[in-house]
């Protein structure tokens, strides 16, 4: 029986990292690496004869492909990462309702189907990683849906890791601040956005893992999610939002 890895989102900067890190694993026969584009999967091969490219679009919320490929297979699931995300910086009511159905789709849904989906194919020891975020720790204007869609994440990943401890199988929520990936825009209107605490995406990587694997239920890289997460929970939460919309106001 196969020992695999799945990681959705697995040609973006986290991703790709992940598949870096899980790929010395020696416990680790294949890493499915699932993603839009086949180009970009078919180069991840470069890191390591063990990829198995798994061409699926999250957007549409089908999970079709891996379902077929886990029945067919049988393999034994050691970790899972969900990675693939996607956001919008601005107003709300700038936003399409494709937009918003998007976000959903890709960030709560896909997730939580593919969970269901691999959960039966798990055993004593596997481990499911979900990149939710530091704006799950509180609302966020300019990134109310983003911030929404990764509470979504967080709160499942705890409540489905406490459910799961008599199996064995930790959930870890991985909730860092701004990392530096194509997901972030460098500037808005013209004018350049300046992250606090800007994180390199092996730091979170390194981070998640090591926590996954001492059992954790949630992973915080980086002192400004460390503070972010302190802040927010001594501070009334209207201030928080009003403190975030004027540093976010400002760029859109």
């Amino acid at each position: 029986m196969a020992r695999i890895a799945i990681v959705t989102g697995a040609a973006g900067g986290i991703g790709s990292k992940f598949i870096e890190k899980i790929s010395v694993m020696d416990d680790i026969d294949e890493i499915w690496a699932v993603g839009r584009n086949p180009e970009k999967l078919e180069a991840l091969k470069t890191i390591s004869s063990r990829i198995v490219p798994v061409i699926m679009d999250l957007s549409s919320v089908s999970c079709r492909v891996l379902s077929d490929m886990l029945k067919e297979k049988k393999p034994d699931v050691r970790i899972l990462v969900n990675n693939a995300g996607t956001g919008y910086m601005g107003a709300f009511d700038k936003m399409s309702p494709e937009q918003v159905v998007q976000i959903c789709n890709i960030n709560c849904t896909a997730p939580a189907a593919i969970m269901s989906e691999v959960l039966p194919y798990m055993t004593k020891g596997a481990r499911i990683l979900n990149i939710s975020s530091a704006s799950s720790f509180q609302p966020d204007p300019y990134l109310a849906m983003y911030s929404a869609s990764k509470v979504f994440l967080k709160n499942l990943s705890r409540a489905v890791n406490n459910e799961l401890k008599a199996r064995g199988i930790t959930v870890t929520s991985v909730c860092p601040g701004w990392v530096d990936t194509g997901m972030l825009p460098k500037e808005v209107n013209g004018r350049k956005i300046n992250y606090i605490g800007m994180l390199k995406p092996e730091k979170v990587v390194s981070r998640a893992l090591k926590d996954s694997a001492k059992g954790k239920d949630m992973s915080v890289p980086g002192w400004f999610a460390k503070y972010f997460r302190f802040y927010s929970k001594i501070t009334p939460t209207g201030i928080v939002m009003r403190q975030w919309a004027a540093i976010m106001g400002k760029y859109v």
